[in-house]
């Protein structure tokens, strides 16, 4: 439900579709430039993942241990009965709401072994810190301040249409305005807890929640889907599908997070692009250095730093 309804289906492709009709005649806008990346092939990926997991049945497979119509219906039931507000997907707020003690996602609890530590949310919530500083530092060095966000027509169309377009953004703007700014306009430090949000949500969640089920190609029998119904061994056509799937078109050539940026993204701006690198040094550093960030891959379920996409683009 995370994966597929949540990311797939209500936030990037709407993201990426907004953005690129609301900044079609002013491609070097700034706020166009930033989320260049966060928007990479969001609505191909979901069109064609759809198509391989509902028409051709591929979800029997892949997503749960369930037939591809219960999947349908479990994906339907929870868009009525537990809607999204992005407000809540804060990864500041996400433990709050839970009653989550926020000592549980720091470092010195994950590397305790006396005692537990959210790691997942240990991992989303340190990654969204680092977005939410590139974002205010871009926004400076483009020189988009207050007013500049208040009288930028350009800006406030995108943000009439993606609240328009989002119902999670919609429904924060109602519920939680002041977290959201309302739908007519947000502030400086509102846009940047919308924008961090949804882009830690499309990058690095999107990996932990989808990609790093990859770990399963690796040792299938501690997935549902590679479980036989005698208990003994592994069933040969699930485990195939998954690994081809993997191999084949998931683990393509995709824009990740540490990649070399396009010149573009800063249209020769050495402070923005200054701010881009230092973003990356700080997420290289922790798959170096930190063990929540470094046991990934066969060495734990979890994704690696280096292969993160910068979008929900496969």
């Amino acid at each position: 439900v995370m994966h597929v309804k949540d990311l797939h289906l209500e936030i990037a492709a709407a993201f990426q579709a907004v953005t690129v009709d609301a900044f079609s005649n002013q491609p070097k806008h700034p706020l166009r430039r930033l989320l260049d990346a966060f928007i990479s092939r969001s609505v191909q990926a979901t069109n064609d993942n759809m198509r391989l997991l509902f028409d051709f049945h591929a979800a029997d497979f892949s997503l749960a241990p369930l037939p591809h119509d219960e999947q349908l219906k479990l994906i339907d039931d929870a868009i009525k009965k537990n809607p999204l507000n992005l407000a809540e997907m804060d990864m500041e707020r996400y433990g709050q709401i839970r009653h989550m003690d926020p000592a549980w996602s720091t470092r010195e609890a994950i590397t305790n072994t006396s005692r537990w530590g959210w790691r997942w949310h240990y991992r989303s919530v340190t990654v969204q810190r680092l977005i939410a500083k590139y974002v205010e530092c871009f926004l400076e060095a483009e020189g988009m301040d207050e007013d500049f966000i208040k009288a930028d027509s350009y800006l406030t169309d995108w943000w009439h249409s993606l609240v328009f377009h989002l119902p999670s953004l919609r429904r924060a703007t109602e519920k939680n305005p002041s977290w959201s700014g309302s739908g007519n306009e947000a502030s400086r430090s509102q846009l940047i807890r919308v924008l961090s949000t949804i882009m830690v949500w499309v990058s690095w969640i999107h990996e932990d929640v989808g990609h790093s089920a990859a770990a399963y190609v690796n040792n299938p029998i501690y997935t549902p889907m590679c479980v036989p119904e005698d208990g003994v061994g592994v069933p040969l056509r699930s485990w195939v599908f998954n690994a081809m799937a993997y191999r084949g078109f998931v683990f393509l050539h995709r824009s990740v997070l540490l990649d070399e940026p396009p010149a573009f993204w800063f249209d020769g701006n050495v402070e923005s692009r200054k701010c881009f690198a230092t973003f990356q040094d700080s997420l290289r550093s922790l798959g170096e250095s930190d063990v929540a960030f470094s046991e990934c891959d066969k060495n734990g379920f979890f994704s690696c730093v280096d292969r993160v996409e910068t979008a929900v683009s496969s």
